[in-house]
């Protein structure tokens, strides 16, 4: 491995840093026109009438869009088919499309949608988890029950009466909203031939292409999909994208013309989705040393108007609701519900940072009922190489949760942190460990599988189309250094092209963390198709045994003789004999066995480990949170680019920071009344800890050269870990986040909320 566990320099570094890549906003096309969105100003009722005579008369404008125009199916929902593309008469939530306006040019898009005068009738909205559950009439869909999941191993009514103590909590976790840099954004153009092209800020093309092809009525491989250079997603870009590339698309059959959509940043707020608020209650029942026997633990989820990805949330914190531990008595209720508020999705971490707040606050409550240390509690419990997962998963390889939080402890000199208590502010310390499933898991296997195509040229450039997305965290460097590992070749010849429907199989979602698991095993497999032609090629130019032949360091070598040639003599030789030098590689990840009634199985195939240590300190008289250091030790399987994984442990802690203490997310009858960044406070670099990121590296046999995810377990402890450590500085259980000053002043004052 000459490349692998290198920290290779990003190659999209120069473009970006430069200003030479250009994004949607940088880009036209011939003849293009521009949309605007028109969506509900309610949160729920009915339209009886569009009015477009003064919208009609500004200057450019060309069309209007809406239900009427869609060619065959209304509906855009991506797991459950609960939502229109445009509403036709019902609306749901303050942003539900209505239709798009087209202009000449995006000034007057804009202008135009603001005069559509739409008459409503207004229903009593569901504003909340409690209002929703408790309906019983006028229910937003069928009935206001999104998706339920459930876990049921062993028995809890024994368990607990086995227990020497039984503890119950409730826990809140807010909105997030992604605030990617580059808001939603695609340019659809109608090509003669009966396709469509499109271009769009994504990190899913494929969900595009069906979505597309729904809407229409028409094969997908009529619908070409390319990623642009893409402003960040963390999970606002997988589903979103369809809705917005396909309301355009219809637009652009039907007037003829290249249309181009940007959402402003306060139509981008209000419209797509953000991280699902949690409620949760948890009683579990433990022995006098702190071993877990039992536990009942009930998640409620705020779905928005629709359910879009809350199935697949719901079953990932249903799956790790009591988080990396052994207990042999679990129930589990994750229970979604509809409200007339901004549509909930995925969200880096996808459902298991809510979780991971719940059951590590709850340790930490525990071990402070039975005065233990809470990294004694958690060490008592936590899984091993031979132990059970809460659903009766029995994990044998890459295993690191035990060496994260032995690690990052001595990392943060866990025993003496004694800092002086007497003034102003006082200090705390947290733990958090977490454990996450690589991938989709077994309610998404059927998907669960990944592509790449590999050309090679004459030249020895090496071109490498794949079919996950390049969104900000590293993708391209990691394949590269991947294909260039599995060629024996330098980084400096491959080129990573830009995603494409048109050059790889369908290779599923960007999401879950799968892009070097899934891409470096079909890497992988690529190879092993290219690596005997090449070898053979190289046997007749050299004129030895095919078995003989190396191909190492850029180098083609015949082992018996020590003769060397370069790998683009090779190449050369290959071009010009007519050999093959384009081939497709394919991964799936194994067949789970999984029983979806109960939650008892194999939920994923693998899993990363993290513990996040918070120091933080309070000020006691105004109530702000200071994060002053975040230990990061994180089980990755096998490093490939250690500066990326170290990039990706800051971005995520950082993320987490903000959720857990800046970012307070609100709304009025469903409007969002945190629309900027003088409202909905991201930190910034003042705000932001220092992070010391630790590597453990426990491979797993199923990743590629053992890797495992990165990207969403960097985020998942950061929440509790700092709560945990807020509320050991403050001597209160605070149960709650964000941790605004108001929150903690409270708190201070005894006026828990």
């Amino acid at each position: 491995m000459s490349i692998i566990g290198q920290s290779l320099t990003r190659p999209d570094a120069a473009r970006k840093t430069t200003g030479e890549t250009r994004f949607l906003t940088d880009i036209s096309v011939e003849n293009m026109v521009h949309g605007a969105p028109v969506y509900s100003s309610i949160p729920f009722g009915e339209f009886k009438t569009i009015d477009l005579s003064i919208a009609e008369k500004v200057d450019g404008f060309i069309a209007f869009v809406s239900a009427q125009d869609v060619p065959v199916e209304n509906q855009i929902g991506v797991i459950i088919p609960d939502q229109p593309l445009f509403a036709d008469k019902t609306v749901r939530y303050v942003g539900d499309s209505i239709g798009l306006v087209i202009a000449k040019t995006p000034e007057a898009a804009v202008a135009a949608s603001r005069l559509i005068k739409v008459d409503y009738v207004e229903e009593n909205p569901y504003l909340s988890i409690d209002e929703s559950r408790d309906a019983t009439e006028n229910f937003i869909h069928e009935s206001n029950l999104a998706c339920q999941h459930r876990v049921r191993k062993g028995d809890t009514d024994s368990g607990f009466k086995e227990a020497d103590h039984i503890f119950e909590a409730r826990f809140k976790t807010p909105y997030q909203e992604h605030y990617y840099l580059e808001p939603q954004a695609c340019i659809v153009i109608p090509e003669k031939d009966g396709k469509i092209k499109i271009l769009g800020s994504l990190q899913c093309p494929f969900y595009i292409q069906k979505a597309v092809a729904r809407v229409f009525g028409i094969a997908t491989d009529k619908i070409l999909v390319e990623q642009a250079p893409t402003g960040g997603a963390f999970g606002g870009k997988e589903d979103i994208p369809s809705e917005v590339c396909a309301r355009a698309a219809v637009a652009a059959v039907k007037i003829g013309l290249p249309v181009k959509v940007v959402y402003n940043r306060r139509d981008d707020i209000q419209l797509t989705s953000k991280r699902h608020p949690f409620q949760m209650h948890y009683k579990v029942g433990v022995k006098h040393d702190g071993t877990l026997v039992a536990a009942n633990i009930l998640l409620e989820e705020n779905a928005g108007a629709y359910a879009t990805l809350s199935t697949v949330v719901s079953y990932r914190s249903a799956a790790q609701a009591m988080g990396p531990y052994v207990i042999p008595h679990i129930h589990v209720d994750s229970n979604s519900y509809y409200t007339n508020l901004p549509p909930t999705g995925a969200f880096r971490g996808f459902g298991s940072p809510q979780a991971a707040f719940g059951h590590e606050r709850m340790m930490n409550i525990i071990a402070d009922k039975l005065n233990m240390d809470p990294v004694e509690i958690r060490l008592k419990n936590i899984v091993k190489p031979g132990s059970e997962t809460q659903t009766a998963q029995v994990l044998n390889e890459s295993v690191g949760a035990e060496e994260t939080i032995r690690k990052a402890t001595k990392s943060a000199n866990w025993t003496h942190f004694n800092p002086d208590q007497s003034g102003r502010y006082k200090h705390g310390i947290g733990i958090s460990t977490i454990h996450y499933g690589n991938c989709l898991g077994a309610a998404g296997w059927h998907m669960d599988g990944s592509g790449v195509n590999i050309k090679i040229s004459p030249s020895g450039d090496i071109y490498v189309a794949y079919g996950l997305v390049e969104m900000g965290q590293g993708s391209e460097t990691v394949v590269t250094q991947m294909t260039g590992d599995a060629l024996g070749v330098s980084p400096n010849r491959i080129i990573v092209l830009p995603t494409d429907s048109v050059q790889v199989p369908d290779s599923g979602p960007a999401v879950a963390s799968r892009n070097v698991v899934m891409t470096g095993n079909a890497i992988r497999n690529a190879a092993q198709t290219l690596m005997p032609i090449l070898k053979k090629a190289a046997s007749e130019l050299m004129g030895c045994d095919a078995s003989e032949i190396a191909i190492m360091d850029d180098k083609v070598t015949d082992i018996e003789s020590g003769t060397e040639i370069s790998f683009h003599e090779l190449c050369d030789f290959m071009g010009k004999s007519n050999v093959p030098m384009e081939f497709t590689g394919w991964w799936h990840t194994p067949k789970l066995e999984y029983n979806a009634e109960t939650g008892i199985g194999e939920a994923y195939f693998s899993y990363s480990f993290a513990t996040h240590i918070a120091k933080v300190r309070v000020d006691t008289l105004t109530g702000q949170v200071f994060v002053d250091k975040i230990i990061a030790a994180h089980d990755v399987g096998k490093a490939i680019n250690p500066a990326g994984i170290e990039g990706q442990v800051e971005g995520g802690s950082a993320q987490g920071i903000g959720w857990a203490t800046t970012e307070d997310f609100k709304m009025d009858r469903g409007v969002v009344t945190t629309p900027n960044l003088s409202t909905y406070l991201l930190p910034t670099a003042l705000d932001v800890a220092e992070v010391e990121t630790i590597i453990v590296e426990k491979p797993e046999p199923e990743g590629p050269w053992g890797a495992k995810g990165i990207g969403e377990p960097s985020i998942i402890p950061t929440a509790g870990a700092i709560a945990n450590a807020v509320s050991s500085a403050l001597g209160i259980q605070m149960n709650e986040i964000p941790l605004t000053p108001e929150r903690v002043l409270n708190a201070i004052n005894g006026k828990i909320e």
